[in-house]
């Protein structure tokens, strides 16, 4: 283990910048990373830079979304799943679902393409390989091409009972 001037490991400063950013994160809007930069500075981490907090919202899956107002803000991906409060339910970000011969496309609300990939993820359902989220679509990807008709029907299942 590596120690720093502080004398702290670098691995406990890792998880206390993981916290914070998720305390901030979890208790205010921000809509750019130097807004989160400059707030963990406050937070105690003066020094850290704009590529730590990048990697610090990537190790916690944070996504940008879209709030109340209409604001794109950086937003924990985990509590809109967990938490039934939230401003928007699954039901609501999904506009459509189809397919093809090969694939499933979710058309979503614009900034919740992670949130829903992220929702199909940990809802694993042995029909659907893998979901892959962009701003406003989800493509899926089927298991066995030959089955994309009951992978759709295993998407539609999966976002109904998550709402």
């Amino acid at each position: 283990m590596v120690k720093t001037l502080s004398g702290h490991s670098e691995i406990n400063h890792d998880a206390a910048q993981l916290d914070a950013c998720r305390e901030i994160i979890a208790r205010h809007c921000y809509s750019t990373q130097d807004e989160i930069r400059r707030e963990l500075a406050h937070f105690g981490f003066p020094d850290i830079s704009q590529s730590t907090v990048s990697r610090l919202l990537r190790r916690l899956g944070v996504a940008k979304a879209q709030n109340a107002s209409g604001k794109k803000i950086y937003t924990l991906v985990e509590e809109q799943l967990e938490h039934g409060d939230s401003t928007r339910s699954i039901h609501d970000m999904v506009k459509s679902v189809e397919s093809n011969h090969q694939l499933v496309l979710i058309h979503t609300t614009p900034g919740a393409a992670t949130v829903v990939a992220r929702m199909l993820d940990r809802h694993a359902d042995p029909e659907i390989m893998g979901a892959v989220a962009g701003n406003d679509v989800v493509l899926v990807a089927p298991r066995h091409i030959s089955r994309t008709k009951q992978t759709k029907d295993a998407v539609i299942r999966t976002l109904k009972k998550a709402h």
